[in-house]
């Protein structure tokens, strides 16, 4: 069996039971011919890139399954003649496409555990015994730097002044 995934737009003017009951047709018809189904999405209703049978948006429905080659033609037959499906799509997912993509769920995965460790750290250091007794100082302490850096600014300002001041005699002198 190969993977496939089938993405399809149903029309927008339907209700959303309608558009259920369809996604339910298109996966009854994928496990109904020996396939198995991985993953079924329904994205909603979305703008079209262009104007298809006179919609301009329709509803998108995913769909990853498992299948042999053979059933994709007669799948393809179903999107053609159901009339409230307006656009489709079927692609083939070779062994290298399915391991970047588990590859890459995996990095995902990894980076979401690295997050929450890290996270579970700083809460972890916030709740320690004492840290409403250290967390005075370092208001104290930050607000004295604030000065430091006040007080720094007004050289830097009158650096500022005095070499647009140097450009100004550059320039007269220039003239």
């Amino acid at each position: 069996m190969r993977t496939y995934e089938a993405l399809y737009i149903v029309r927008p003017d339907l209700d959303d039971e309608t558009i259920q009951t369809v996604a339910k047709e298109v996966e009854s018809l994928v496990t109904d011919n020996g396939g198995a189904i991985v993953r079924s999405e329904i994205w909603g209703k979305r703008r079209l890139a262009y104007v298809v049978e006179k919609f301009n948006e329709g509803c998108y429905v995913l769909l990853r399954f498992n299948s042999e080659p053979v059933f994709i033609a007669r799948l393809e037959s179903h999107f053609r003649l159901k009339e409230s499906i307006i656009r489709f799509l079927v692609v083939h997912f070779d062994a290298q496409m399915l391991r970047l993509e588990a590859e890459q769920q995996r990095r995902q995965e990894d980076q979401l555990r690295a997050s929450a460790s890290v996270a579970r750290r700083r809460f972890d250091a916030d709740e320690a015994p004492g840290r409403a007794e250290r967390a005075a100082p370092a208001k104290g302490a930050k607000e004295t730097e604030t000065e430091e850096i006040r007080t720094d600014v007004v050289p830097v300002a009158g650096a500022v002044a005095d070499s647009d001041a140097a450009v100004e005699e550059d320039e007269g002198s220039q003239l």
